[in-house]
């Protein structure tokens, strides 16, 4: 019984701490949204999430150690979330078309953490390398399936990345107008080589419905 009821303290003891730690992160992001990620102050954090400046000394030394947790969090947050709706996709244009226009959608529905999230890859290189990650593997696909025709990958990956971020700015800046994904989409897939009348039918292709699960 005693080694029982210490697992279960010790795992309300980690449950504890990982909703504090998001607390912090999800702080740390409306400050990135309205200030930008080189203005963050440890204090300004401690007060956004309600807790105590050693609170968040626990979890973090430096606003550069904040930049970093809050790039992964929100690199794999994203991955993930494109991940699941490009299950079962095999074709690689669709696959990078697909993840374009679910990251400009999200942002167009949600300004603010489209802000935050600009701000966050104008500081940190590795949520840029993070995103540039996860598109690499889908326009190799596209070349090798005969679609796209790129000399560089490197300028190829990062062109998507940037084309995505400018279409997010415009968002933020009011300039975004319904059916601005499928524009950029077709215009990016041009880019990296594809046909005008393809590029613009795969981008046209209704996204694929993830199936929300009960449990």
């Amino acid at each position: 019984m005693t080694l029982s009821a210490d697992s279960e303290k010790l795992t309300r003891g980690h449950k504890k701490k990982a909703r504090t730690r998001q607390q912090l992160l999800d702080a740390a992001l409306k400050i990135y949204a309205h200030k930008g990620a080189g203005e963050l102050a440890l204090n300004e954090l401690a007060q956004e999430a309600g807790v105590s400046n050693g609170t968040v000394y626990n979890y973090f030394r430096t606003k550069e150690d904040v930049l970093e947790a809050v790039s992964l969090a929100q690199a794999e947050a994203l991955s993930h979330e494109v991940a699941l709706i490009s299950t079962g996709v095999a074709d690689g244009a669709e696959r990078v078309a697909i993840g374009i226009r679910a990251f400009v959608l999200r942002a167009a529905s949600n300004p603010e953490w489209a802000s935050a999230l600009i701000n966050i890859v104008r500081y940190a290189e590795g949520m840029r390398s993070a995103l540039g990650d996860y598109v690499r593997s889908d326009i190799r696909a596209g070349l090798k399936q005969g679609q796209f025709d790129y000399t560089d990958e490197e300028m190829a990956v990062s062109l998507l990345v940037s084309g995505v971020i400018s279409v997010m700015i415009a968002i933020v800046e009011g300039r975004y107008q319904a059916g601005n994904d499928r524009v950029i989409a077709a215009m990016l897939l041009q880019a990296l080589g594809m046909k005008r009348e393809q590029a613009l039918l795969v981008a046209e292709k209704a996204l694929p419905v993830v199936e929300k699960r009960d449990d």
